[in-house]
């Protein structure tokens, strides 16, 4: 098959490879490539003081408890990162500048976090408490239920943020500077999120006390100055029609890649894989805090070498995406995500240094944000930069598709075990990884 006719977006051959996205105005790319460096290490910064896997279910531990309740975690982080996305494919191909989405979607990151800090000033729980004098459940269940809606909602935006993010820079980055990017804001970002959570985190975060009104807050105030770096991006304007269409419609956009595009439909299997493996994020906390007895200040450590990970996994991934493609980079962040469930069993069998150990494994947690935006870069490249919002969104999709599993997971933690479960979901990750073997090198076609 010739290369003209495996480019074709709606050809279901082999081996649908897309025409490279046309390139960007060189006298812009320059300066939009360190904004969007820019506005992804601020972003960073903010991110650190709300990391999923370790701050977010000790502080939800706090206010409720149950496995299953840390459970409901994925699932509204993944239902919040992949439905709204659906519904704004549309609109988002036919904005004239994909740069205010962009803005206005880490603007609505930044309100959600305001809004959740909001609800641990002490003098706004003081009043809560009050409304409720007899009772000693109310008040937590009031907080817990803010914090979920806060929660869902700050991932419903930043689904829509990672398209938007993902589509501004198939538009202004060329293909073969985006692991540049991606190394750029990843190890720039996850360094000065690092040196700033050693210096805040331990004046908030005690064993004793969590002054979460100030982690959370210093988040949504690294969000909203993220918003406003990002709408300095220079963009000339698309011509685009607006086109409107049912719910139904909507989603037959996003399944249509996979009945369109068997290359897709191998990706969409390894991102499934990973998507089982978010499950467990919010529970590696738990299972330290619960076998080997981590007292609540090793958060602080676990944050600072999860972020040391993404700096190390992007220094690996951001020049190998560019110099051998983003099939390899997958492969090899597949390989980290299917180790560490393993990892952590071993861990909590090896005796009495399993405790430092354990620290350690948090690691391979940095892998993630590699992989998502491997992920993302991946699908820019086999898809026409048109159909960018599309194939985003449907990846997002297949992503988001295990979660329904995540609070039955929470739940099986507590009444079996955490060594099943993580066994069981390390075999589906190794499927995965296989699956990386199966799924085209896109550069190879042009």
């Amino acid at each position: 098959m010739s290369s003209v006719a495996a480019q074709q977006p709606n050809s279901s051959s082999d081996s649908p490879t897309s025409t490279l996205p046309t390139e960007p105005d060189e006298g812009a790319e320059t300066r939009n490539f360190f904004l969007l460096a820019f506005s992804q290490v601020v972003l960073r910064c903010g991110w650190i003081f709300k990391t999923e896997s370790i701050i977010i279910p000790a502080v939800l531990d706090l206010i409720a408890g149950p496995g299953w309740v840390r459970g409901l975690l994925p699932i509204l982080n993944r239902i919040g990162q992949s439905l709204p996305p659906l519904f704004y494919a549309r609109t988002l191909k036919s904005m004239s500048q994909k740069k205010w989405s962009l803005c206005g979607t880490t603007l609505a990151m930044g309100v959600c976090f305001s809004l959740l800090a909001f609800c641990f000033v002490p003098p706004i729980r003081d009043a809560v408490d009050g409304w409720f004098p007899e009772s000693t459940t109310w008040p937590s269940v009031w907080l817990t239920v803010a914090f979920l809606v806060c929660y869902f909602l700050f991932f419903a935006a930043t689904g829509l943020n990672q398209v938007g993010f993902g589509t501004v820079q198939g538009k202004l980055v060329r293909v073969t500077k985006r692991g540049r990017l991606m190394l750029v804001a990843n190890f720039a970002g996850a360094i000065a999120a690092i040196g700033l959570a050693a210096w805040l985190l331990p004046k908030w975060l005690t064993n004793h006390d969590a002054h979460v009104h100030w982690i959370f807050g210093f988040a949504g105030g690294a969000f909203l100055l993220s918003a406003g770096v990002s709408a300095l991006l220079k963009e000339h304007c698309d011509k685009a029609p607006h086109v409107k269409g049912t719910a139904a419609e909507l989603f037959h956009d996003a399944f249509s890649v996979l009945t369109e595009d068997r290359n897709f439909r191998r990706l969409a299997v390894v991102a499934f894989c990973f998507g089982c493996s978010l499950m467990l994020f919010p529970h590696y906390q738990a299972l330290a805090r619960d076998r080997l007895g981590a007292p609540l200040e090793n958060l602080i450590f676990w944050v600072i070498i999860q972020n040391g990970g993404t700096a190390a996994f992007s220094l690996l991934g951001g020049p190998l995406a560019d110099w051998k493609g983003n099939r390899l980079v997958l492969r090899l962040m597949m390989f980290g995500v299917f180790l560490m469930p393993l990892i952590a069993i071993v861990l909590i069998h090896t005796g009495p240094s399993d405790a430092t150990l354990f620290n350690w494994l948090f690691l391979l947690v940095g892998v993630t944000p590699v992989m998502f935006r491997g992920l993302s870069n991946y699908v820019l490249e086999i898809s026409p930069r048109s159909e960018h919002p599309r194939y985003l969104a449907a990846l997002s999709l297949c992503v988001a598709a295990p979660m329904v599993a995540s609070p039955a997971v929470g739940w099986a933690l507590d009444a079996v075990s955490y060594e099943a479960v993580f066994l069981t979901v390390s075999a589906i990750l190794f499927g995965g990884l296989l699956m990386t073997w199966t799924i085209a090198e896109p550069r190879q076609s042009v």
